[in-house]
């Protein structure tokens, strides 16, 4: 945000899809209604002013690698959670965005053949396994099947399944319910078995964590 009494001189977008290598086009969104958004050039014209669009958790391990738990490591590895699974890989102190700008959409190796089907259009990616929308889906899917051991999850969103979140699952199971915690410990191992892949693929000196977790 702009300081008191001034005005930004620049706006930096990161952008929940594939963004290209021009760093100005969202070629693809899963969880949005983009597909190749001109979203910098629509914004430029809006806001008269320039405008940087990057993938959000390009510039999440930017930060980090800059400020935060990956600052000075040369080989930084980042995941970020929240409605899906983003990612970003720092390597001798630059982003590496792969060829066309798309490298480190994570959550979409598949981790299952013919699996969960995914708003990419494949089957059995990784964050439909590993994510906070994981979290409401198979809360929601408990309570359909008439599960009667979810009350805490309930009571989080006041009884309103349309408002349940994956972070009122994680929430109840933080505060111990059996079944809340059953259903995180699952995402937790699907989490561990891809980042257990991404280090053997990638060699990375730390690996970060981060973005919303259990919201989606």
């Amino acid at each position: 945000p702009a300081a008191a009494g001034r005005e930004g001189v620049a706006v930096g977008v990161g952008a929940a899809g594939f963004v290209a290598a021009d760093a100005g086009r969202v070629v693809f969104a899963p969880h949005l209604s983009w597909r190749d958004e001109p979203l910098q050039d629509r914004l430029r014209a809006r806001l008269d002013r320039p405008v940087v669009v990057d993938n959000d958790a390009n510039a999440a391990a930017w930060a980090e690698h800059r400020f935060g738990a990956g600052r000075g490591e040369s080989h930084l590895l980042v995941v970020t959670l929240g409605t899906g699974i983003g990612g970003a890989l720092v390597r001798e102190g630059r982003l590496d965005r792969g060829r066309h700008g798309l490298a480190g959409e994570f959550g979409h190796m598949v981790l299952v053949p013919d699996g969960r089907p995914c708003e990419c259009g494949n089957r059995g990616c990784w964050e439909q396994y590993a994510s906070g929308a994981v979290l409401r889906r198979e809360a929601l899917d408990l309570l359909a099947a008439g599960a009667p051991d979810l009350d805490a999850v309930t009571e989080r969103c006041g009884g309103d399944l349309d408002r349940l979140q994956g972070e009122d699952v994680t929430a109840a199971a933080l505060a111990g319910d059996r079944v809340a915690a059953e259903l995180l410990a699952d995402v937790g191992r699907w989490l561990g078995t891809g980042l257990a892949n991404l280090v053997a693929a990638l060699d990375p000196g730390t690996v970060v964590v981060g973005g919303g977790g259990g919201g989606g």
